[in-house]
């Protein structure tokens, strides 16, 4: 039978509970084995994964290793080693729900104008006295839609899928790694190692749309995302939000040409407003923000 998925599980240096709980939820997919693939890129993990984790239960199971450090690299071997017509991306922190594979086989045959697409992502907090306002929800990478969203306009932010449980046609995925090859800026649009860049995920989805397809967004995918509590700190969250900050004005550079223009006066004043009616721990990440912006502008100029 022809796969019809590739699940792939980029690595580095996982927290081994997590991962086995990430493969305990893939080992209860109500999607047939033999339908589907599991391709494991271990990136630059000290020890190695292979004879770490049991992938025995699954006969089109693998380990790869990709030397070169870096989520975007690892997403780039996933994509070469892999031979499925959909690719679902799947960290090695994600729970998905039992019906995630064949959803997501629903949703290519529903909608095969669509390129890219993802689901809803809720946490669970390894303790949840810790966890942070729901103002963090999107630095911890925490996503809820109430209906199908879709579009191929890239500014349309709800439509736009995030990381966890990604999905994405091979039509799509073989063009992506065609423009990274040319374009050495955008393979830092993601994590490398302790690095908090960001803006890989929605790359793919705009990838999609300059091919005339569209990126989407399905609350029938749910993912829990495993969120340890160093993941809770403030300390933490800071430099996630730098990291954005950082990937907003890189990806804008990527996509344009060009950096941000500096905001005008009429906008400072309002985005300093917005602070001083902030509490002290969402000043604290909007400051964070604006400075890894402030920094990427000195960097990238």
């Amino acid at each position: 039978m022809t796969i019809a998925i590739s699940v792939v599980i980029p690595a580095h240096n996982p927290r081994v509970d997590y991962l086995v709980a990430a493969l305990g939820a893939l080992k209860a997919q109500t999607l047939a084995l033999n339908r589907w693939e599991l391709v494991i890129i271990d990136n630059a993990s000290s020890p190695p994964l292979a004879g770490r984790i049991d992938i025995d239960w699954h006969p089109l199971a693998r380990i790869v290793t990709e030397a070169k450090l870096g989520l975007t690299h690892a997403r780039l071997q996933g994509l070469e080693q892999s031979v499925g017509s959909i690719v679902v991306f799947v960290d090695d922190d994600n729970v998905l729900a039992p019906d995630y594979l064949s959803t997501v086989l629903t949703i290519a045959d529903l909608h095969p104008f669509i390129g890219v697409w993802g689901g809803v992502i809720a946490p669970r907090f390894e303790d949840p006295a810790l966890a942070p306002p729901k103002s963090a929800s999107a630095l911890l990478t925490l996503r809820s839609a109430a209906h199908d969203s879709w579009s191929n306009d890239p500014n349309h932010h709800a439509s736009t899928p995030w990381g966890a449980g990604l999905c994405l046609r091979r039509s799509v995925s073989a063009r992506y790694r065609d423009e990274l090859s040319s374009d050495a800026r955008r393979q830092a649009l993601d994590v490398q190692g302790n690095r908090l860049l960001y803006g890989g995920d929605t790359d793919m989805a705009f990838t999609a749309c300059r091919m005339g397809m569209g990126k989407g967004v399905f609350p029938a995918l749910k993912v829990e995302h495993l969120i340890p509590a160093a993941r809770c700190s403030l300390d933490y969250l800071c430099r996630v939000a730098a990291g954005r900050g950082y990937s907003e004005v890189l990806h804008t550079l990527i996509l344009t040409g060009a950096i941000p223009e500096t905001p005008t006066v009429g906008t400072r004043i309002r985005r300093i407003y917005t602070m001083l009616r902030a509490s002290a721990f969402d000043r604290r990440l909007m400051h964070a923000h604006d400075e890894g912006r402030r920094q990427a502008t000195k960097d990238l100029l």
